[in-house]
């Protein structure tokens, strides 16, 4: 096993370089999903960082968003869009659970947001993300009640993906899900391995589309590709 990279262009898109290996800057992958896309393996690390660096220690939450049957796609191949609505509709919401905490004369330790996504097709040809959110631990310990309808954090990120779909009152069932092992917490200085290997999956280059002028992978640290 070897941490020196071997990089080749994609065939489909030369500014992307793939990657067989087993680590990446130390840190083991899942190996058996690769090749990896290298450059979303530096992104994911980048942004891991700099979460870090706003915070002296982090809640990465592994979130799967699904779109529903209805939801046509096709005539809106480049999702960023609905992404950045949903990412924009949590940020409000938080913003929102802080002006109440404050307004009831409590403390409250404020939080960037952070993430990274990618777009995977699955065997019925739809796409489905798969996103990590990244908080301030100080701001939320958990998910708490898996209630779209509470005022939990699974609640607003439900909400927000309702929001960002255009559907005001309900979700399909499984359109927000958590995967098993879905909450890391990290402290600035501490190593990272066990997160980034799990996130390695989202720079696999399986079960991606290129080509179509829409884009598979983004982050909050840099321009979406």
């Amino acid at each position: 096993m070897t941490d020196t990279p071997y990089l080749y262009r994609h065939s489909s898109d030369p500014n992307l370089w793939i990657y067989n290996g087993y680590f990446y800057s130390g840190m083991p992958l899942i190996w058996q999903q690769g090749p990896f896309i290298y450059n979303y393996l530096q992104r994911i690390d980048e942004t891991i960082q700099g979460a870090l660096q706003d915070h002296s220690s982090i809640m990465a939450v592994r979130v799967e968003l699904r779109l529903p049957f209805q939801f046509n796609w096709m005539a809106q191949p480049d999702l960023r869009p609905v992404f950045s609505k949903f990412t924009s509709s949590l940020k409000a919401k938080i913003k929102a659970r802080e002006a109440r905490t404050l307004r009831d004369g409590k403390r409250f330790h404020p939080t960037k947001l952070h993430f990274i996504w990618t777009r995977e097709f699955g065997k019925n040809g739809k796409p489905h993300y798969h996103c990590v959110l990244f908080f301030n631990k100080q701001t939320f310990r958990g998910l708490g009640e898996f209630n779209p309808y509470s005022g939990s954090l699974y609640g607003m990120i439900s909400s927000a993906w309702a929001s960002a779909l255009g559907i005001d009152e309900y979700l399909p069932d499984g359109a927000v899900s958590i995967p098993s092992n879905a909450i890391y917490r990290i402290r600035r200085g501490e190593q990272y391995d066990d997160l980034f290997r799990r996130l390695s999956y989202f720079a696999k280059l399986a079960s991606k589309l290129f080509g179509s002028g829409s884009h598979n992978f983004g982050t909050s640290r840099t321009p979406s590709s």
